[in-house]
């Protein structure tokens, strides 16, 4: 792919849903749809891991809360502040409801197993006000604005991270099927990490390769779009391990 092409891409998948993949194949579609979505997730996982601290920030957490409590819904709270609404959906179950990370996943996974009880908020007094009475929040609702989070949510969603999870070991059976079909005789990860070893790439050679006149040792297989970034920077730090 040229590098004007993708940055192009870079610009049209920046935001997460289906409208900017719509825009994109619309004006390239000979691309597989495939590698829109890899461009997509990994340009909108960066934009969230450089704005994370603020999206997390008490301050904001804060509003969302307030903002919650007076009865808007989740998703319009995500919209407004730019924010994935499942994120959003973990941060009001943490601060608001008082729940465990471990629980919050579980939540995320299942609300049937939020408390059957209402939940009362306590929003923290302004230097003008007296104290608040708790606000409650019916089971109901926030079930219902979970269900809609989880749907919506295309970049941070459990159903989300199952496909990305499930699509890295599928690479990486693909690449120890193509080697063995080569006859290229490798260790796996697995095989490595039982023999004790502290560095455990997806294959270990047995015997080094040559490929474009580079000595090969190991191969580490990446479910994504090999753009700059993953060639140049992640590239180096995993060569440096």
């Amino acid at each position: 792919m040229k590098a004007e092409i993708y940055e192009e891409l870079r610009e049209l998948l920046g935001r997460p849903g289906v409208g900017a993949l719509n825009a994109a194949s619309s004006k390239f579609p000979k691309l597989p749809v495939d590698t829109l979505v890899s461009i997509q997730s990994q340009e909108c996982l960066r934009r969230l891991r450089l704005q994370h601290h603020k999206l997390c920030s008490p301050d904001r957490v804060q509003q969302y809360i307030a903002r919650y409590t007076s009865g808007e819904e989740i998703l319009s709270i995500s919209h407004d502040f730019d924010i994935p609404p499942c994120l959003l959906a973990r941060l009001l179950l943490e601060h608001m409801v008082g729940m465990g990370k471990q629980n919050v996943s579980a939540c995320l996974k299942d609300p049937t197993v939020l408390p059957d009880a209402p939940i009362l908020v306590h929003l923290p007094a302004s230097s003008t006000q007296d104290v608040l009475a708790p606000i409650s929040i019916p089971k109901s609702r926030l079930y219902k604005d979970i269900q809609q989070c989880v749907e919506k949510d295309t970049l941070s969603s459990p159903a989300v991270e199952l496909i990305r999870r499930v699509t890295g070991m599928e690479f990486e059976l693909m690449l120890r099927e193509k080697l063995q079909d080569m006859g290229i005789a490798f260790k796996s990860e697995n095989a490595l990490r039982e023999a004790g070893f502290s560095k455990t790439p997806d294959v270990k050679l047995e015997v080094p390769i040559g490929v474009q006149g580079r000595v090969v040792n190991w191969i580490d297989s990446k479910a994504s779009f090999g753009d700059h970034f993953n060639h140049k920077v992640q590239g180096k730090e995993q060569f440096q391990r």
